[in-house]
């Protein structure tokens, strides 16, 4: 049985990482391509500028993603994944796939909890 301040608890760094709804969507457009802000910010739902840039420097700062601005005006900034995200990808795909297999009981259960967070969705 693990005790309840046990640094070494499995999930710990990853919840650490992961602490934002948002993040692991982030790390998943990344996956696919590189991205500007805006069109992160478009793939998002309900998401505001000032969240989304903070939650960028959060996964910059973890070194998943990296920051490329380039010269000359307009400003454009690129977001891209870095090599330590990209081993995010099986755990990605394998979080999708179970989603797909389950997606019926998983709308199901939203529903009767009434709840919204991802109700939106379907």
């Amino acid at each position: 049985m693990l005790k309840k301040n046990n640094h070494n608890y499995p999930f710990k760094k990853i919840f650490y990482i992961l602490d934002n709804k948002f993040k692991f969507e982030i790390i998943y457009y990344l996956i696919q391509k590189k991205m500007r802000f805006g069109e992160i910010k478009n793939n998002l739902l309900n998401i505001n500028q000032q969240l989304l840039t903070k939650l960028l420097k959060q996964l910059e700062k973890d070194k998943l993603i990296k920051k490329k601005q380039f010269k000359g005006f307009p400003r454009k900034v690129e977001y891209s994944i870095t090599s330590f995200g990209l081993l995010f990808k099986p755990v990605v795909n394998n979080l999708f796939k179970w989603e797909e297999k389950n997606k019926t009981i998983l709308i199901k259960n939203i529903k009767s909890k009434k709840t919204e967070s991802l109700y939106d969705y379907y």
